[in-house]
């Protein structure tokens, strides 16, 4: 007489682990990939680039074209009318590269730098790339 053994049944997430963690490994990457996107397309990335464009010791520092990097980093929180944005953006040209370091602020919907500044990787030198004109004095009670 021979007995017959079953195999215990493995459990659904069990059989399917590998498919489970390619919905999961999707999600991040996919989430990820959007923060990156919404960073580098926002108001304030933009701003901040354009001002930078403008300036001519930059420009000659870093040679012309300037082009923008991907990995933006910083934090954007943003309401329907104010805002506030602390971005550092990877910038290059023909003769070198660095980041851009901005600070915005929105207010009655519009954007306007508080600060924005050029450093070469490594190093603690910034130049400064607000004009004088933007730079806000301080309001104190």
């Amino acid at each position: 007489m021979e007995s017959v053994v079953e195999k215990p049944r493995r459990s659904w997430a069990r059989r399917h682990w590998k498919s489970i963690l390619s919905v999961w490994l999707g999600l991040v990457l996919s989430g990820g990939a959007l923060a990156l996107i919404m960073l580098r397309t926002s108001e304030a990335t933009r701003l901040a680039v354009t001002t930078a464009e403008a300036n001519p010791a930059l420009a000659e520092q870093l040679g012309r074209p300037l082009k923008t990097g991907w990995l933006i980093s910083g934090n954007i929180e943003v309401q329907p009318g104010s805002g506030h944005a602390e971005l550092a953006i990877p910038i290059y040209g023909p003769k070198g590269s660095g980041r851009l370091y901005a600070e915005a602020r929105k207010q009655a919907g519009l954007w306007h730098l508080s600060m924005l500044q050029f450093g070469t990787n490594g190093s603690i030198e910034r130049l400064d790339l607000l004009p004088a004109s933007e730079l806000r004095p301080s309001i104190r009670p």
